[in-house]
Order: structure tokens, then C-alpha cells, then sequence
């Protein structure tokens, strides 16, 4: 058949090579290419051409490694009437006669290049020399070389757990756990597709994408993952929780594992505890000198609640780290109890939750009172009964810090008396409660001051024709233009008025009236204090804040000053206390008369 297309002296060529396959040699000597061996055998014998990227981990669960190899087939889907195959080979009748005998079921043929054929099996049955030829080629700079290089797990006792894992395994995943420190990643995402395993690192609150791994390397890529962390790898159908701890670059570094089964097998997702590159200090976390100073408040009291609120990743427990830190300065007795303990400080006593073994935040926290702390550091309120003994310590002279799950500061209180809790007990015992999110902060190397357009949700905020600062990006952040990240925040400090509305179970609105009349400020006011300081980009505002609901304003700029004005565009009047938050904020604001026009009467 090769006769069609090759001259006599190519044919002459392949006849004195025996022993190897005409296919292949004459692919390799480029005497012809595939295509037009597949168009030749598929005009011949009235077949389809095989998609190889179809072929599924399931079709080759069902055939041996050895058959298929046997036969060099692929198989690409298999149900229960019928087995679909890939072959170089249309006249192989025996291999469709053993296939169909091994399995129990009708064997249908589609065309595919022996080369194609051999690297699919390659990557399906034998996962670890496909990472082995991807490490080759994802390998970095010497400095990630010698960081995946010094990577030191601690391991478990039972070494019969690494033989089933093999050495390029143990590299890749020390590769990116390496690759995701120096990147300072917070997270390392392994999450399964339908073709393959994407490797994403969250860079300052952002996902990105690292890189695309085979299929096949998934499960001994979990697996390796799950030995680190102790876990139970036979175990594919139920969530699991461990811990690890690695050296890179002379430095130890905490990794909090967590797998869940998903639809296309399981997810991985590394939490990066890096405390050498979490600051631990309220100076360094980025708050407004007017939201610092209430902070530093709240921490002067000896006694009561303070919370700090916020979604998953809004920084919580590091601003609780930073004001043990600074309580620690005085001398005081501190005692945590968390599930996990994601930094380690030296002088607190740290206990770690273990519901299995029956110590659980209730438990904890009632042996904790007996060991006579002045200050309890609870890593999540949780349910009712953790609820009331935080209430209870913070009741009995003790400084209580947790944090809760809410959108906003005054949110906290309909939650916590959601819990159960009543209402007078949290009255007396709140102290102040500190909601914050985390801006990403612009680069110093790159950013530039720059008159662009507003986005039209911050368009009152901002004047049209101001220069803001802006995002570049070069290669010390990644390009991204962002390079760590900064806290808004907004502070409420339980004053007389806002304790009495809680006892009475005043509705939020009236708690929120309260705080504002208090010294309140929103969210969004710290977040437009950072960018117009040119902390943050408009954009990144926008992306991570809402702005509150107020008439709408547009800016009118005096040439005298510096400081702008707000000017209502609509007759109706700004609520007074939008009003004092403006006016807290450095705003002057005047009302604008609406403009009525005059209808001429028409000519009679």
C-alpha cells in the first residue's frame, strides 16, 4: 500500500531494514508523515480516524496495561455494550478477537499513528515518566532549582507509604510548593479538569494560573500530597485536613492541606502559613491613621468581646495575631484555642482543637478559664455553646478575640444573637468589633499617576479630571501591577447609645445609626482614603468594595483650594448621617438647587 506514495528506491529502503515497523521508519526517515498513512488505511478499509484526546482514564481502567501494550491499541471509551479502540493496525484480527473475549463485549476499530498511540499509553499507564519529561521542562532558574532541591517534608514513620510514590512525584510537588513561596502565594489550588490538572496560586487574593498537568498525573500527585500531610490516602470519597511543614531557602514554612472529592476526582488546596512574610504588627497592616487610632483603643481595654469580622481570606487571623503581638508587650497571660493553629508565636499558649479526641472549642475553652488568662483568643466562633463561654470570659474580666462571618461590622450583633446569645449579656460584654477586606497594594516600582476614566460606580467619589494613581505592571510583580496588599477596614466601638439599642433589640438600622453617630465609617470611605492617598487603584476598589447607597454627587473643584466639594445634582436632601460620614471623612458638602426649565408659552 506504501507502494502508492513512496518511489521504488524509498520501498527498496524500507525492506532492508527488518525488525522494525514500516510505519514508523519510514515516518522517521521522512519519507511520508502520518496523515498520509491514516488517509491511505482509511480509504482501504472504510475507517474512521481515532480522536485521541477523547480517550478517557475509565476506557484504560477497563483494559490491562499488558494487552493493550500487546496489541498497541488505545482504548479510548468503553461502555457496557461496546469497547471503542484506537490501532495503527485495521487487519489485526486477533487483537479485536482478544480484547473482545477479555472484556465480554463487541470491539470497534478507529486509526491512529503508533506514535500517537504509544505516548497516550505512556501518559495513562505509566503517569511518572510523563512527569519526569514535564519536570524537564518546567524547570526554572537555579534558584527554584535549589529551593525544590532543600524542600524537607516531615514525613510519617511508615516509609512502605513513599515506595508507592515515586521520585518524580516527590520533585514535582516540591517543585510547585517552591514555585508558590517565592511567588508569595497564600493558596495552591490542584483542581481537576476534564483533560488534565490545573495549577493555580492566589497572588495577593488573585488566582492565577501556573500550569497545566497531564490527567494521569493526578491521583499520584494527590497522593503524594496526602503522605505529606499524613493523611489517609485510600480514602478518595470523604473531604480530608492535615498539616505539613516544609523547608525552603533555610526557612520553615507551615502548609495547611485540605482535599474534597469533586465530579472529576479531588481537589487540592494548600494553604501557605509564611509567617516570615505575614506582618505581625498593627503599624504594618495597612489601616487609616483614623481607623489605627480606634483599633488602638479597643486593645487598651482589660476586659470584654472584640471581634474581627470578614469573609474566607479577608485577613482576620493575621490581624488578631498582630494585636496578641502587641498585647504580649504587657505581660499578660495569653491563651489561644483554634482549629488550626496557623501561626506559631512564641510566649502564647496555643491549643489545637481535635473534635476526634473530644477536644472541641466549648471543651477547650472551659479548661482555659481555669488556667486563670488574661486574654482568650478564640479562632472562630462557631455554634451557640462557643458563643456563651466567650460571653461568659469576656462577662468575668477577660479580654475575649474571635472572629465571625459577616459582611460588615454591625452585622456581628444579629449573628451572635442568631447563636442564642441574649441580647443584655452582649450589650455589657461588646467591646468594639473590627470589619476589614484586603486591597491589593500598587507597586511601587511601577505605578504611575495618570488621568483616566473613573469606573462609573466610584464616579461620585472621584473628580473626572484628577490625576489617580495607576497599574503597570513589571516583572517584580508579576506584571500585574500589584505587589502585597493593604487593610480597609471600618471600626465600631460599643458606645452607651448602641449598647442600650442591642438590649432593647433594635432593628440594624437603628444599631447602624448609632454606630455612625459614634464614629463609624464604612468600608468603602477606607477604601477611597487608600486610593486617593494612591495606596490602591480606583479599579481594585471597585473590584474588592461596594459603595453605599447616597444621592448621586458629582465633584465641583475651587480654584482657591485644594479640597474638593460635593455638590448634590438632585433636589433630595443627603441623609444626615451619610452627611457626618462625608464631613469625618474631609469633605465639605453644599446643596445644589435643582434647575427648573422655563416653558415658553407657544405663539398664538
Amino acid at each position: 500500500m506504501l507502494a502508492e506514495v513512496l518511489t521504488p528506491d524509498q520501498c527498496a529502503q524500507l525492506r532492508a531494514s527488518p525488525g522494525t515497523s514500516v510505519w514508523t521508519t519510514a515516518v522517521r526517515r521522512g519519507f511520508v508523515s502520518d496523515a498520509q498513512i491514516l488517509a491511505l488505511l482509511a480509504a482501504r478499509f472504510n475507517l474512521h480516524l481515532a480522536d485521541i484526546d477523547r480517550a478517557t482514564p475509565a476506557a484504560c481502567a477497563e483494559v490491562p496495561e499488558a494487552l493493550a501494550r500487546r496489541y498497541g491499541v488505545l482504548p479510548l471509551a468503553c461502555s457496557a455494550q461496546t469497547l471503542d479502540v484506537a490501532s495503527a493496525d485495521p487487519r489485526d484480527l486477533d487483537a479485536e478477537r482478544a480484547l473482545s473475549f477479555a472484556l465480554g463485549r463487541p470491539v470497534r476499530v478507529a486509526l491512529a499513528a503508533p506514535s500517537r498511540i504509544r505516548e497516550r499509553l505512556d501518559a495513562f499507564y505509566r503517569p511518572a515518566d510523563v512527569i519526569e519529561t514535564l519536570l524537564a521542562k518546567v524547570t526554572g532558574s537555579d534558584a527554584v532549582q535549589r529551593a525544590a532541591h532543600t524542600a524537607v517534608v516531615d514525613s510519617p514513620a511508615d516509609g512502605d507509604l513513599y515506595r508507592v510514590i515515586e521520585q518524580p512525584v516527590v520533585q514535582l510537588v516540591n517543585r510547585i510548593v517552591a514555585e508558590a513561596i517565592q511567588s508569595r502565594a497564600s493558596d495552591v489550588h490542584l483542581e481537576p479538569e476534564e483533560s488534565n490538572i490545573a495549577v493555580r496560586l492566589r497572588i495577593d487574593g488573585v488566582l492565577r494560573s501556573s500550569m497545566l498537568l497531564p490527567r494521569s498525573a493526578g491521583l499520584p500527585l494527590v497522593s503524594r500530597v496526602k503522605i505529606m500531610a499524613q493523611m489517609d490516602i485510600a480514602d478518595r470519597l470523604r473531604p480530608q485536613d492535615g498539616r505539613a511543614r516544609v523547608s525552603v531557602n533555610g526557612h520553615s514554612v507551615d502548609l495547611r492541606i485540605s482535599t474534597l472529592p469533586s465530579a472529576g476526582g479531588e481537589k487540592v488546596v494548600i494553604r501557605i502559613l509564611d509567617q516570615q512574610s505575614t506582618a505581625l504588627s498593627i503599624d504594618a497592616l495597612g489601616f487609616a491613621p483614623s481607623e489605627q487610632e480606634r483599633v488602638q483603643r479597643l486593645l487598651d481595654a482589660r476586659e470584654g468581646l472584640l471581634l474581627v469580622t470578614g469573609p474566607t481570606g479577608s485577613g482576620k487571623t493575621t490581624t488578631l495575631y498582630a494585636m496578641l503581638t502587641q498585647l504580649q508587650q504587657r505581660g499578660l497571660n495569653i491563651v489561644s484555642v483554634e482549629d488550626p493553629v496557623e501561626y506559631r508565636v512564641a510566649g502564647i499558649v496555643q491549643v489545637q482543637v481535635n473534635e476526634k479526641a473530644g477536644l472541641t472549642f466549648p471543651a477547650a475553652l472551659r479548661s482555659i478559664l481555669r488556667q486563670d488568662p488574661d486574654v482568650v483568643l478564640v479562632g472562630e466562633i462557631r455554634d451557640r455553646e462557643t458563643a456563651a463561654i466567650a460571653l461568659q470570659a469576656a462577662l468575668t474580666g477577660h479580654l475575649v478575640l474571635s472572629t465571625l462571618h459577616t459582611n460588615d461590622a454591625i452585622s456581628a450583633v444579629p449573628r451572635l444573637l442568631d447563636l442564642g446569645v441574649e441580647r443584655f449579656k452582649l450589650a455589657g460584654a461588646l467591646r468594639g468589633i473590627v470589619a476589614q477586606r484586603l486591597l491589593r497594594r500598587l507597586c511601587v516600582r511601577c505605578a504611575v499617576s495618570a488621568v483616566s476614566q473613573v469606573p462609573v460606580l466610584a464616579a461620585r467619589w472621584f473628580p473626572a479630571s484628577a490625576a489617580r494613581a495607576a497599574a503597570v505592571g513589571c516583572p517584580a510583580c508579576g506584571q500585574t501591577g500589584y505587589r502585597g496588599r493593604l487593610c480597609a477596614s471600618e471600626v465600631v466601638t460599643n458606645s452607651p447609645e448602641l449598647a442600650r439599642r442591642i438590649s432593647e433589640g433594635a432593628p440594624i438600622d437603628a444599631l447602624t445609626a448609632a454606630a455612625a453617630a459614634d464614629g463609624l465609617r464604612a468600608l468603602w470611605f477606607a477604601g477611597v482614603h487608600h486610593a486617593a492617598q494612591g495606596h490602591t487603584s480606583i479599579e481594585e476598589l471597585v473590584r474588592v468594595l461596594t459603595p453605599p447607597a447616597v444621592p448621586p454627587v458629582r465633584y465641583q473643584t475651587k480654584p482657591s483650594t485644594a479640597q474638593p466639594s460635593l455638590v448634590l445634582a438632585s433636589p433630595a436632601p443627603i441623609h444626615a448621617e451619610v452627611r457626618a460620614v462625608l464631613e469625618r471623612f474631609g469633605y465639605s458638602w453644599r446643596a445644589e438647587p435643582p434647575t427648573i426649565p422655563v416653558r415658553r408659552a407657544p405663539d398664538s
